[in-house]
């Protein structure tokens, strides 16, 4: 009897607590960069992992597709629980810094406490690197027009997707973190998206269903 109370009480705790998906993040050779996807919902959270060492620099940038996202990065040898070396909740949605151990480092993405109480589920891409230089600097997203270069870098990524296609720009801003173009295809029911950091595409996505 005392035996079925403590797992049913073990059981509880596991649901409060949600469940932790551990992926680990590889580049392609002779990249240095890539952009993961996914959802998180309720208390639940993915768990990447990356290997890199000391000296090197980390990028880390939660594109904007679902604001209810958030992430926590560590060094290696700590994890969820333990003192994060960034939080995005105060530091914002992007983190640049110089490592200064080497390992697999953790990035840990969950969504804010308030999305988790109500339940809520919240897409995210997220932009990963790591340069053994520290990474150039950007011009971040503010106020004016979008720079030419990110309209012709969006163009330029969508016509290595669909190719011999008419494209027409119908939006171009700046989101929270990166710019944001939408694209018309020809043939295409509804528009293409592109995300740009300001120094480069980070992820395209159709807008319709399919």
């Amino acid at each position: 009897m005392i035996r079925s109370i403590l797992l049913f009480t073990a059981v509880l705790a596991l649901s409060a607590a949600g469940e932790t998906k551990a992926k680990r993040i590889e580049f392609k050779p002779g990249e240095s960069h890539t952009v993961v996807s996914g959802e998180v919902s309720g208390r639940d959270s993915v768990l990447y992992k990356l290997n890199a060492r000391d000296k090197q620099w980390l990028k880390v940038l939660i594109l904007p597709v679902g604001k209810g996202a958030d992430f926590n990065i560590y060094i290696p040898g700590r994890g969820p629980g333990e003192e994060a070396l960034f939080n995005s909740l105060s530091g914002g949605r992007e983190y640049v810094g110089q490592l200064y151990k080497s390992g697999d480092h953790s990035i840990d993405v969950f969504l804010n406490r308030a999305a988790a109480r109500r339940g809520e589920t919240a897409g995210y891409k997220m932009l990963v690197s790591i340069t053994d230089e520290k990474p150039p600097e950007e011009e971040k997203p503010a106020t004016g027009p979008v720079p030419d270069k990110v309209i012709n870098d969006c163009l330029a990524a969508l016509r290595k997707q669909i190719p011999d296609r008419e494209m027409k720009v119908i939006k171009a801003e700046r989101g929270e973190t990166s710019f944001i173009i939408d694209v018309d295809v020809e043939g295409v029911e509804k528009p293409w998206r592109c995300y740009h950091d300001g120094t480069q595409c980070t992820g395209t996505e159709y807008q319709g269903e399919g």
